[in-house]
């Protein structure tokens, strides 16, 4: 991914900075470097450089809600020791060398496949001039996508093993990271709307859990027969309706309407033919609608502009959602 110009760093490690470290960060000192890693991830433990000569180093993180993206340029050979919390992470080479190690399982990672680090987990990295993509995600945030996708109430979700489940599925990977960072790149501003950094770190929790070997293949059950009262289904509509313009959750979704999120999905099923989250999606589509209508097209709306105004980032994907729904292209609904 492409970053922009950045300043020299000072010869000062980012853990002795009491602000925050800079977003777009490069040096030619290692321990500068190291104290930026662990101001950007905690969990992070330098542990020995094979080199230190001629060394570089730059990193660029957006942040994503509680997830961000990332890019590393490491220039020189180096052992690093990553004890993660509650984070996990997954790179990507796509120059240079990389091998990981998490107890006896141990990957040589080849440029463009990406690399699972899980949470709770102590993963062992070797660099060597490696330029890599990074995804950090909170593991909670992937317990809740792995919930409101099976139907088990809060499932703890263990990752079995480093590498995709299949080249396919790592190319799927792959594409949902490029368009995740590209919206972040090409639209920085929309960090900052709860409602599409929701749905962005939603793509990539979602992306893992399909991608990576985990617990929650073992945990998949069919939702059963739900017998809940239409009355709480239209708590829930209400409790949408009424919080469009911001992320929700199936799980806060269900705690707004009085029962489990097990209980509201099947509900939902059952008297909509449709999942809480899906019918939220309709709303904000809806809403945007109702902007285009009322948008004055020779002013300064567009189409782009009230979409992502709802969470939809992709203008080519709202449009196309859009026209399936209202058999008429956005454009045209600006237009009158």
């Amino acid at each position: 991914m492409t970053t922009p110009p950045v300043a020299e760093a000072p010869s000062t490690t980012a853990t002795d900075q009491e602000e925050p470290p800079p977003s777009d960060f490069r040096t030619t000192d290692p321990d500068t470097a190291h104290g930026w890693l662990q101001a950007v991830y905690s969990d992070y433990r330098p542990e020995e450089s094979n080199s230190r000569r001629d060394f570089t180093f730059r990193g660029t993180r957006r942040p994503l809600g509680r997830s961000s993206v990332s890019r590393l340029q490491y220039s020189m050979s180096a052992d690093n020791n990553i004890a993660l919390s509650d984070v996990m992470l997954v790179f990507q080479p796509s120059d240079g060398g990389m091998k990981v190690s998490l107890g006896r399982d141990e990957e040589v990672v080849p440029a463009g496949t990406p690399v699972l680090f899980p949470a709770h987990e102590t993963v062992s990295a070797l660099w060597s001039d490696t330029d890599a993509g990074c995804v950090c995600l909170r593991a909670a945030d992937v317990e809740r996508i792995a919930a409101e996708t099976t139907g088990v109430e809060s499932p703890t979700v263990q990752f079995t093993g480093l590498r995709p489940m299949s080249p396919n599925l790592g190319r799927r990977w792959n594409e949902t990271v490029r368009y995740v960072v590209g919206a972040v790149l090409d639209h920085p501003e929309i960090t900052a709307n709860p409602v599409i950094a929701g749905h962005l770190t939603h793509l990539l929790a979602a992306a893992a859990l399909d991608t990576f070997p985990s617990t929650r293949l073992a945990s998949h059950r069919r939702i059963p027969p739900d017998h809940a009262p239409p009355a709480v289904v239209r708590r829930a509509i209400g409790f949408i309706e009424a919080n469009a313009d911001r992320e929700m959750t199936l799980t806060e979704i269900a705690a707004g309407s009085g029962i489990g999120a097990r209980g509201l999905q099947a509900a939902f099923l059952r008297h909509e033919d449709t999942t809480p989250t899906e019918y939220a999606r309709r709303v904000r589509m809806e809403r945007a609608h109702q902007d285009l209508q009322a948008a004055d097209p020779t002013g300064r709306d567009t189409v782009p502009g009230i979409a992502a105004q709802w969470g939809f980032t992709d203008p080519g994907r709202f449009a196309t959602a859009y026209q399936e729904t209202y058999r008429r292209t956005p454009a045209e609904t600006l237009r009158g």
